[in-house]
């Protein structure tokens, strides 16, 4: 369940409800890609590799989704900058980092899909740091949530 905290005054958009909602979407991805990365590879390589190829999958279409919302006309960051025209850096900020975690995410997925033998433990290092870079974005975009509508959208979504 969603815990959020909003300000008396802060009305919810429409746009702002949907990218609420749309976190969870992303947070469940990571979750899967790290559990999926977790899993035995001793053995059972091939099905290692396939699970977290399906895993990378999911989570391209999520970070697609999450750049749509965010940076559409009229999505989260339009809306950001029109009520509160102090956070445009921290909006262009994030926005810089949506090709940097597309593109990381992608070029995994490319290496492992196309490798014949996968070196596991340098797989999962590249993971980690696809993880780290996810993890940071969307703390960055909490932070930006909570400057610009005082919302909580708390850290189990």
């Amino acid at each position: 369940m969603l815990e959020s905290t909003r300000a008396p005054d802060v009305e919810a958009t429409a746009t702002l409800d949907e990218v609420v909602r749309r976190r969870t979407d992303l947070y469940q991805a990571i979750l899967a890609l790290e559990k999926a990365a977790a899993r035995p590879a001793a053995d059972r390589e091939h099905q290692w590799v396939a699970d977290v190829l399906d895993a990378l999958a999911e989570l391209q279409v999520e970070i697609a989704d999450h750049i749509e919302i965010t940076e559409r006309p009229g999505g989260l960051y339009t809306e950001i900058v029109e009520a509160a025209p102090r956070l445009s850096g921290n909006v262009e900020r994030l926005r810089a980092e949506h090709p940097e975690m597309r593109d990381a995410t992608e070029a995994l997925r490319a290496r492992l899909a196309d490798a014949d033998d996968v070196a596991i433990e340098e797989a999962r290092d590249e993971i980690q740091r696809v993880l780290g870079r996810l993890v940071k974005h969307r703390q960055h975009g909490a932070d930006l949530l909570w400057q610009a509508y005082t919302l909580d959208t708390g850290g189990s979504d």
